[in-house]
């Protein structure tokens, strides 16, 4: 409020000159441009559908994308996510050691639930985790249902949890006809009054029908089953994608932003391709002076001159490596290709830079061409690929394994499999406790594998980083490499008794001072040593 002289507020002016802005206005280059066209509901729909469609035509038949899913996925997940429970011991009221002897039986419990995760017995849980992630990246989102299988089937399965895992394919969550008006119904969903997903429509056609069949316009209630969201503090459906919009209830395709570039790149490389198929076969082109064909040509194709309805068009096979002589008056002509053009490679690295940068991944993971980068150059790329394989990796491991993970163990708890220490509190007490863990990737590879180790060695001694953090970085755990070492030294020991020459030149190798990365100076020096390169001398002098 401004006021004036005598302390009263001066009147604000409704119209304050200020300077026009082009990004709001329709003038130069941004005449044309409206901004995006606001569709409907199903309108919206539609779109998702066909980017659907058009995302898994991508992943069936252009290398490009498949090279974007596996590379997300194969450093996302990889070999699988593994839970290493972490159970406060304090809160609990329990010691460290009953926590960890129930740490590991949950362990053992979770590891014989993944053998038979599938609801189909065709894949383990690991699997699973690739194909949601797979969907995610390539459809939108993933689609799965926790089913709890009747103890009949389960002992004719020979299965030891009644918990399974079932994939579905995204296209099958749809809306039936006639609850298309339903304010509450949409796009395959029902939503609370909140917003809250309460449950989905799942399209299961008659057989008569066909898979190919699975439209909404034309499927109705009784071709579809209804499951609700959850079923009391369990989840029941698995539908996960990533939030990039407000108020988004169903997921997009990754390859959305940059679809047309995938698809026309896959169309130009077929092109090019094709022409240089038809320049290699070296074609010939015979001209002739009167327009008239040699009588043995004439004759081989069933030409007869003299009649007009005779068809102008003489075509010739010719073979690969065939000499064909010509008569008087005829003259040879070879096709030539001018294709590629000189800038061929560098368009095409620039419209697959561009497909990278739409998936969040460098150039180099896209195409595996490392030829062009330095250790510098590469760390710096790697480390902006990881921060997107970390995010989905935290993401699947919170959204999707975490919830799957605390119902085996309620299950196994439930069947008396996993027993508590006695005082402890009750599983559904302290049921957040009593499922906390990390889950744990497989290991980030490495560069430069003698750096980056010095680097982790530095941290360690400097107290920037854990023990447990540094195995898991590796891919490992800690308790279990520790274990483990302890059982090798024994056999170590063994080895040394048994073979004192090797023995000696161990001790002698561990005696030597030095840190990570530092060779051990040999135990006598020779007469003759090699002089080190000018090169080796500057580095070590600047340490």
């Amino acid at each position: 409020m401004l006021f004036d002289a005598a302390g009263r507020p001066l009147p604000t002016s409704r119209a304050i000159p200020r300077a026009s802005r082009d990004a709001g206005a329709f003038r130069g280059s941004l005449s044309g441009w409206r901004g995006p066209q606001v569709t409907s509901r199903p309108g919206m729909a539609r779109e998702r559908e066909v980017m659907q469609r058009r995302a898994a035509d991508l992943l069936a038949n252009d290398w490009a994308a498949n090279a974007t899913v596996d590379t997300i996925t194969g450093n996302a997940v990889g070999t699988g996510l593994l839970p290493k429970p972490a159970l406060p011991a304090s809160r609990l009221g329990i010691t460290p050691e009953q926590a960890r002897t129930v740490a590991t039986d949950m362990e053992w419990i979770f590891s014989a639930w993944m053998r038979e995760a599938d609801v189909r017995g065709r894949c383990c849980f690991f699997d699973l985790q690739v194909l949601g992630l797979r969907s995610v990246l390539t459809m939108g989102e993933l689609l799965h249902v926790a089913v709890m299988l009747p103890e009949a089937e389960r002992r004719a399965c020979g299965r030891r949890f009644s918990l399974a895992i079932q994939a579905l394919s995204p296209t099958r969550l749809q809306t039936p006809a006639d609850v298309s008006t339903d304010p509450l119904v949409r796009d395959g969903i029902r939503f609370t009054e909140w917003g809250r997903p309460a449950g989905y429509y799942i399209a299961c056609p008659p057989a008569r029908t066909g898979d190919t069949a699975m439209s909404a316009t034309t499927l109705l209630s009784s071709d579809f089953r209804y499951l609700p969201a959850r079923c009391g503090h369990r989840k029941n459906v698995f539908h996960l994608f990533r939030m990039d919009e407000d108020e988004q209830e169903r997921g997009v395709s990754t390859f959305a932003r940059a679809i047309g570039l995938f698809r026309n790149l896959a169309d130009v490389l077929h092109f090019e391709l094709f022409a240089q198929v038809i320049a290699a076969s070296f074609p010939v082109f015979v001209a002739t002076e009167d327009g008239r064909l040699p009588g043995g040509v004439q004759e081989a194709f069933g030409v007869r001159d003299g009649r007009e309805d005779d068809a102008p068009q003489y075509l010739q096979k010719i073979e690969e490596g065939q000499i064909w002589y010509g008569e008087p008056n005829q003259k040879p002509y070879v096709l030539e290709s001018k294709r590629p053009s000189a800038n061929f490679a560098s368009f095409v690295e620039i419209v697959q830079r561009g497909m990278a940068a739409a998936q969040g991944i460098p150039y180099e993971s896209l195409t595996k061409d490392f030829s062009k980068t330095n250790y510098s150059s590469m760390r710096a790329a790697l480390n902006e690929a990881w921060k997107v394989y970390n995010f989905y990796r935290q993401w699947l491991a919170r959204d999707y394994c975490q919830p799957i993970y605390e119902m085996v163990l309620e299950e196994a708890f439930l069947r008396g499999e996993l027993k508590l220490p006695p005082g402890a509190p009750d599983f559904y007490e302290a049921r957040d406790l009593w499922c906390n863990a990390d889950w744990i990737g497989p290991a980030r590879g490495f560069i430069d594998p003698v750096k980056e180790v010095s680097a982790t060695v530095l941290a360690l001694e400097n107290r920037l980083m854990t023990y447990g953090e540094a195995w898991a970085q590796r891919g490992g755990d800690f308790e279990e490499g520790m274990e483990t070492l302890l059982l090798e030294s024994a056999l170590l020991n063994r080895v040394r008794q048994a073979l004192p020459g090797r023995a000696a030149g161990s001790e002698a190798a561990a005696a030597t001072p030095g840190r990570v990365g530092q060779a051990a100076a040999p135990a006598e020096e020779g007469p003759e040593q090699d002089e080190p390169e000018q090169g080796e001398e500057e580095e070590n002098a600047h340490g």
